[in-house]
């Protein structure tokens, strides 16, 4: 049973008992007893009201941490409840509304409760993370080696959606444009390094169990380290193979 439920009994019985007074005195009385006790049921409804919000920001604020606990560090959830109506929901089971969205930022929550009412919140989720900034002013053209990048702290939700946040993945790769020390640094600031140029002999070799074959051949595509890239062969035909070097590829059977 709810507070306000007991108070409202309670009171109902407080009003009913013994034998009414007459007069003035005892309509005054009766009123000021009346009016306490809806009072008390008012203060006791509100009371049970920020429990359950309290239980509601918890449960929401655990969830979330727990779905972005991969991200990063530091979590710090904000529930914005608005007029969610869920005063009697005891248990408050929360839910991503869509699996697929993103876990930081505004995200869209779901809860269910043991009466079977569902209902709909948003909250923010911020998550602090490492990102790949600029250590030293980097020329167009240049190869990134560990002395030209550095992680910094920063918030997941304020960095742009292809910044760098590993400085593997910008290693080795080459800078499309000049970069300044301290810029941020994003994907499309880069390229990989082309290690097969359209037009230029290389070599291709062909590996199998037990063997091993190397030819010559003409690349028809630039190529970057990993990527299949179109050769022609000697007797005309083509064949594709994975770029495994400059100017050099790999054909396996």
């Amino acid at each position: 049973m709810q507070p306000a439920e007991q108070v409202q009994i309670a009171c109902g019985h407080l009003t009913s008992r013994g034998r009414p007074e007459t007069g003035l005195r005892g309509g005054a009385f009766r009123l000021v007893g009346v009016l306490l006790c809806w009072m008390m049921i008012l203060f006791a409804g509100s009371e049970a009201l920020a429990n359950s919000e309290s239980l509601l920001e918890q449960r929401v604020r655990v969830f979330l941490e727990g779905q972005a606990q991969d991200l990063g560090r530091d979590i710090k959830v904000t529930s914005h409840l608005g007029g969610a109506g869920l005063a009697n929901c005891r248990d408050p089971e929360p839910f991503l509304t869509n699996p697929e969205q993103r876990l930081y930022g505004r995200v869209s929550v779901g809860i269910r409760c043991e009466s079977g009412q569902t209902r709909y919140l948003q909250a923010d989720v911020s998550v602090l993370v490492d990102h790949v900034v600029v250590a030293r002013d980097i020329e167009a053209g240049a190869t990134i080696g560990a002395g030209d990048v550095e992680l910094v702290e920063g918030r997941l939700e304020k960095l742009p959606r292809h910044a760098l946040l590993e400085l593997g993945d910008a290693l080795g790769l080459t800078a499309t444009r000049p970069l300044r020390t301290g810029a941020l640094l994003q994907s499309h600031h880069l390229r990989k390094q082309r290690l097969v140029t359209r037009g230029s002999r290389v070599t291709v070799i062909a590996k199998g169990n037990g063997f091993s074959v190397r030819r010559e051949a003409k690349a028809l595509d630039n190529g970057s380290l990993g990527d299949a890239v179109r050769l022609n062969i000697a007797d005309g035909g083509q064949i594709r193979a994975t770029v495994t070097g400059h100017g050099r590829l790999e054909v396996a059977f």
